[in-house]
């Protein structure tokens, strides 16, 4: 399983919003290049969804869209 962590605000959605769970990496690189067309940007993720995937976004500062950083 793969989601998308939205690391950019885009379609009036924060950072940091979840996107998926899908089941194919193809999925989850269509959801990232969509974010792209609005402004946005998102980092994919795999694992079981719903469980922690090893990484979290904080806020970085200046406008950067959030770094992200082992949970």
């Amino acid at each position: 399983m793969f989601r998308v962590v939205q690391t950019r605000e885009a379609f009036a959605y924060p950072v940091g919003k979840v996107w998926g769970p899908y089941e194919e990496h193809l999925d989850a690189s269509a959801r990232v290049g969509l974010l792209r067309e609005f402004g946005g940007d998102g980092v994919i993720e795999s694992g079981e969804f719903g469980a922690p995937c090893g990484m979290s976004l904080v806020d970085a500062g200046g406008g950067g869209g959030g770094l992200l950083v082992a949970a």
